[in-house]
């Protein structure tokens, strides 16, 4: 089975592909979401996209915390970073943890 994109995906859930059919009188969220998604260009702020691995755990982690606090995992690392770079000794300390993960 070939992957499908995100369009195709949301299409085929509308369609019913897949899912089990529903009562007449649920609301289906799924048919209000449009064929594809916004396409505006990107906000000035953070306009540089970085790319990023992590393991299960760290992700599990970061994911868990969005819940209890709905502090959104990308702006914990953005603060992480900002920490990062305005102090000098957890700089040392994430450089030197970071020498290890090489």
């Amino acid at each position: 089975m070939s992957p499908m994109s995100r369009a195709s995906k949301v299409n085929a859930l509308k369609r019913g592909v897949g899912t089990a059919a529903h009562a007449p009188e649920t609301h289906n969220a799924i048919a209000d979401l449009p064929d594809e998604a916004p396409q505006g260009p990107r906000p000035e702020k953070w306009p540089a996209r970085i790319s990023m691995t992590a393991s299960r755990e760290m992700k599990r982690e970061l994911e868990a915390a969005r819940l209890d606090d709905g502090i959104e995992v990308t702006a914990r690392l953005r603060a992480m970073i900002m920490l990062w770079r305005e102090d000098p000794q957890l700089r040392a300390r994430v450089d030197e943890t970071a020498r290890g993960l090489r």
